[in-house]
């Protein structure tokens, strides 16, 4: 057909372009709900932080829309036919099934000590049970080592405590924190491993350790088992790796070691996890003589037991103890803990007034 002059001309070209990019847009949402059971568990699993938090604000809608459409249904179908499909645990944070779960008797202690031999080769057999003091007097040519290891806590007040031990003459300190690890992502980082490398290289005479903020978690038990954080496996396999870690610290018998609850924190729901996580190392910290818990919750809460930002120093002074995230130490929160630190090593390494405690 001839076009008269001024009349619109087509483009089939356009007409073409535009058919592949609805198509492609159309693919690419049918893509999304086929697969959005799976990016949901992935969301999952990642560390409690902003970007978790934003993945399931996106994901977990998507996935109930789908799964109502029965979009899903293909993808589930393949997953039966491989004999991928499992039911998972639901997420339990009640304290009181926590407690019961964490029961231990003799006959655990002796399994952990059994997986420690078995994993590292080491012979924890003839280890006392009591923890002896160290005999060998301090000088600044045989200086009292502390090692602070640990996640992004650590970064805000292990720098703090080694400057403040180090005030004394005959002390070298060390903080090492590595941002984002912990206990449940040995992928990640692997602190097991760290901790030995440490005590068999530097053989420190104290060891403080702070794990906690980044486990509560899903962990990995092998390539393709998660267990749900908090469900019953998830626990013992998560007191299964603090045990282990600790045990490691605490092979020499000489050696004291500090094991750092988890401070208050601002956000409920992850207040309520910490504490959850403070209750499984307290009691694994107290099934061994040679390991001390210190509880943070204390000295971080205010007068109703409350976290606060602010709380007042000895003169009555408010500080702001804590920074504006409601998760670390501030500087002053730090000098606070490292006052906490220093005493408690004082008396349990028996050190006398080495600080002047």
């Amino acid at each position: 057909m001839r076009k008269t002059p001024g009349s619109p001309i087509e483009h089939p070209t356009g007409i073409a372009a535009g058919r592949v990019l609805i198509g492609g847009l159309a693919g690419l949402t049918l893509a999304v709900c086929l697969n959005a059971s799976s990016l949901l568990d992935e969301a999952k699993r990642l560390p409690d932080s902003a970007s978790r938090s934003a993945s399931l604000a996106v994901w977990t809608p998507l996935e109930a829309a789908a799964s109502a459409l029965k979009l899903t249904w293909p993808r589930e179908l393949g997953e039966r036919l491989l004999g991928r499909t499992q039911d998972d645990p639901p997420i339990t944070l009640l304290r009181e099934q926590t407690a019961v779960t964490n029961e231990i008797d003799s006959g655990q202690t002796e399994l952990i000590v059994e997986s420690v031999q078995k994993e590292t080769g080491s012979d924890l057999s003839s280890l006392p049970m009591t923890n002896t003091p160290p005999e060998l007097a301090w000088d600044e040519n045989n200086p009292l080592k502390i090692w602070v290891l640990g996640d992004s806590m650590v970064q805000f007040f292990g720098e703090t405590f080694v400057s403040m031990a180090e005030q004394s003459p005959v002390v070298d300190g060390t903080s090492e924190p590595r941002l984002s690890s912990g206990l449940s992502r040995p992928d990640y980082f692997d602190w097991p491993a760290r901790v030995a490398q440490v005590m068999n290289e530097y053989d420190p005479d104290v060891v403080v350790l702070m794990f906690g903020g980044n486990d509560a978690q899903n962990i990995r038990v092998a390539d393709t088992q998660w267990l749900e954080r908090f469900s019953p496996p998830w626990v013992n396999e998560y007191r299964r790796r603090v045990g282990f870690v600790m045990d490691i610290a605490a092979e020499d018998e000489q050696r004291t070691v500090l094991w750092i609850g988890q401070p208050p924190m601002r956000g409920e729901g992850f207040d309520t996890r910490m504490q959850l996580l403070n209750e499984m190392y307290q009691i694994e910290a107290d099934a061994r003589n040679s390991v001390h818990y210190i509880d943070l919750r204390s000295l971080f809460t205010d007068a109703s037991g409350e976290y606060s930002r602010y709380l007042p120093d000895a003169n009555g002074k408010l500080v702001d103890v804590r920074l504006s995230d409601g998760v670390h130490l501030s500087h002053w929160g730090g000098e606070w803990l490292s006052e906490l630190l220093l005493s408690e090593i004082s008396r349990f390494g028996d050190l006398g007034d080495l600080w002047g405690q």
